[in-house]
């Protein structure tokens, strides 16, 4: 059978295919559900994805849940192939700064049952997983555009709830200055929550503010927009005032954002310069993994 290399990237917000993305909550059900939109159906149990953000844990391995919302990737990834049988090769990903202390848990997790037989809305996948290889977040996503930045060079993943900070230097990760700030998009969306209850009484649903996030503006009303607006320009502040407290030298360093919140950076700082790179692909750690997986093992798909 041929192998297949699919990349997933597991964040607590969104869990990311090369082409798919879904919420990274799970819920287990009870029974089965009337509609299998988002359901995955492994071991006589329901789940339901896509439905929520994960909770905050010290680990990506204390539930089956990271399990099933990588099979809902695989599920996806493999219907866009047309395939619902197949040998894979998994690249999934971790912060830099937990590569030491929590790669073996999390390799060992995704191994734990190589045959995973499982249905998703209601499609049967049988899925033998060949191997796992277990990346750093932000290098993986940007290892092949190493030649095209500078000596001196910071990526910043900006994801939901932390945001990760990589120096590179001549192509390689200085481990020593990595970082792992707990300001990731919900630390924005709270804020602005709370503004918005202190000016109105009220609340934003999360989906209208993500349109503000990457649009800049919304077709809401222009009052709570203005609300919204003035805490994403905060929240950008904030972001630049750690890297600048982190001694990056913004005239000699080059800062590449990338993850779902690049785009945040793109609308809402006042300081974007020449020096500055913006790639709002939310798929791009994903498809990083899949590209060093197909140039490792020497496999296509």
């Amino acid at each position: 059978m041929k192998e297949i290399p699919i990349g997933v990237d597991n964040g607590f917000g969104n869990t990311k295919g090369c082409n798919s993305i879904i919420q990274s909550g799970v819920r287990k059900l009870s029974t089965k559900p009337p509609l299998e939109t988002h359901v995955v159906e492994y071991n006589g149990e329901y789940y339901a994805v896509s439905c929520q953000k994960m909770d905050i844990q010290k680990s990506k391995t204390e539930n089956e849940y990271t399990l099933v919302s990588t099979m809902a990737i695989i599920g996806e990834e493999l219907k866009r192939k047309g395939i619902s049988n197949a040998d894979i090769r998994l690249g999934v990903g971790l912060p830099l700064t937990m590569m030491g202390s929590q790669k073996t848990d999390f390799l060992n997790y995704m191994l734990r049952n190589r045959r995973l037989n499982f249905k998703y809305e209601g499609k049967s996948y049988s899925v033998y997983i060949i191997s796992v290889d277990v990346f750093p977040q932000g290098y993986a996503a940007v290892v092949d555009k190493l030649d095209k930045f500078g000596t001196s060079t910071v990526v910043i993943d900006v994801g939901s709830w932390t945001i990760d900070i990589l120096p590179i230097v001549e192509g390689q990760p200085d481990m020593a200055k990595c970082k792992s700030l707990s300001l990731g998009t919900i630390t924005a969306m709270n804020e602005i929550n709370e503004a918005l209850r202190q000016k109105f009484g009220e609340e934003a649903d999360e989906a209208i503010i993500k349109d503000v996030m990457i649009h800049k503006t919304s077709n809401i009303n222009n009052e709570y927009l203005q609300v919204i607006q003035t805490g994403l320009y905060s929240y950008v502040e904030d972001i630049m005032n750690n890297l600048r407290s982190l001694k990056f030298n913004s005239s000699l360093t080059e800062f590449v954002f990338i993850g779902g919140g690049a785009s945040i950076i793109k609308n809402f700082s006042k300081e974007i310069g020449s020096n500055t790179t913006i790639i709002e692909d939310v798929h791009i750690n994903a498809r990083g993994y899949e590209d060093i997986l197909r140039h490792k093992y020497k496999v296509v798909g």
